[in-house]
């Protein structure tokens, strides 16, 4: 990831963290992410925990394990996965102001023996080979335009017969100039290089030697919280504009507020879907 892109997030998640702390996320589950709606889901706190109780079923997390939570963002599922299962989970991520207030998040919850967090980048990490028994990746993987060097890095951080799994944004296909506009806007507003399209993330997992791939087409689980945040930054969208105009808002947080507005249809149309990626490294 190269410097530049770098910067581009942190500025992103810098500007944009206090409107995840004021519309999204509350002290229980401190979740960045879209959360997925199941028949019997009541309330978007619901939804955020469900991904949570996904990755964990995936993974099948157990006491004993070593986790790595791979773009942890303020570390809701990795303090989430060691209160509920006793692993140890270590969270990763190039924003310093996350990883700050991820570790206070986990002392102040008592979490600071089992869990911690620190600043640096999933495709280049300093931790030593079949580090971790798990790794999970949640809405983080989308950031990186090497998304192969991401994998393969992943490969080496796992122990023989460890898993893997990622839910993310995917692009399917876009029909037309609309959609090659919102698509654009979402990947630039939200700080993302591209998107990554299903077989082409499959063809980096199987020539990297994973195996037991599967995906599945989670869209329709989070599209109830995509709708949200549309209809969110659509009502909020004006005040970004005109505070814009006093110079007290950037241009980015404009850009950011429009990829917010726009990606419901992306979702809506099938231009882009939600899914998940499981795999395991072999175990010899």
């Amino acid at each position: 990831m190269d410097k530049d892109h770098k910067s581009k997030i942190r500025r992103y998640y810098d500007d944009s963290q206090m409107l995840y702390r004021l519309f999204w996320m509350n002290k229980r589950n401190l979740a960045m992410h879209y959360g997925l709606w199941d028949v019997d889901t009541k309330n978007l706190h619901e939804a955020l925990i469900n991904e949570n109780e996904y990755i964990g079923r995936d993974l099948d997390v157990q006491k004993n394990d070593i986790v790595l939570d791979a773009g942890c963002g303020v570390g809701g599922t990795s303090i989430w996965m060691t209160e509920k299962y006793g692993a140890k989970v270590v969270g990763i991520n190039i924003v310093e102001k996350q990883v700050n207030l991820a570790n206070k998040y986990a002392k102040g919850r008592k979490a600071d023996n089992l869990v911690s967090f620190v600043l640096g980048d999933y495709c280049k990490t300093q931790f030593p080979d079949s580090s971790f028994d798990k790794i999970f990746a949640v809405e983080s993987v989308c950031h990186t335009g090497d998304k192969e060097a991401f994998v393969m890095e992943l490969y080496r951080l796992l122990k023989p017969g460890g898993k893997f799994c990622i839910y993310d944004y995917f692009v399917n296909k876009l029909n037309n100039e609309v959609d090659k506009r919102n698509y654009e806007t979402f990947c630039n507003g939200w700080a993302m290089s591209n998107l990554a399209k299903k077989n082409v993330f499959e063809q980096y997992l199987s020539r990297n030697k994973f195996n037991n791939i599967r995906f599945a087409d989670m869209t329709s689980k989070a599209l109830k919280s995509s709708k949200r945040i549309r209809n969110e930054s659509s009502a909020w969208l004006w005040v970004d504009k005109t505070l814009n105009v006093f110079k007290i808002v950037s241009d980015e947080n404009v850009i950011s507020t429009k990829a917010s507005v726009v990606q419901y249809d992306l979702f809506k149309d099938g231009a882009c879907y939600y899914g998940s990626f499981y795999a395991e490294k072999p175990k010899s």
